[in-house]
């Protein structure tokens, strides 16, 4: 009765530790498939929209908030435009360049002007 028990025992510590084993590869293997890549590249920026946080104008710079890869990122904006982008107005991000963007108003993609008006 005894041996038994201690079969039983290690048997089911076997199946356990078997168990555990296979979850970690399988594991693995899902991860191995998974694009994990939380570097921000200008391509993953260009024709985002964004949020102005910070006024700015031609002559100035202001901040936006974009929801980039699941995560809200702030970025240092400017624009060529002869207009006032103010808290909370809609932009279109046209370039990345130093880690700065160039933006246009959001509204003039409904107007039909293109990045160089």
């Amino acid at each position: 009765m005894n041996h038994q028990l201690i079969a039983i025992a290690i048997i089911s510590i076997l199946i356990g530790i078997s168990c555990g084993i296979l979850i970690a590869i399988l594991i693995k293997i899902i991860r191995r498939k998974q694009e994990v890549d939380s570097l921000i590249r200008p391509r993953n920026i260009v024709g985002l929209f964004g949020t102005v946080e910070v006024p700015f104008d031609r002559d100035s710079k202001g901040k936006i908030r974009v929801n980039i890869k699941g995560s809200i990122v702030d970025f240092i904006a400017m624009t060529d435009r002869p207009i006032t982008l103010n808290k909370g107005d809609k932009v279109f991000i046209v370039e990345m360049k130093d880690s700065r963007v160039w933006v246009i108003p959001a509204e003039d993609l409904k107007l039909g002007y293109d990045s160089e008006n």
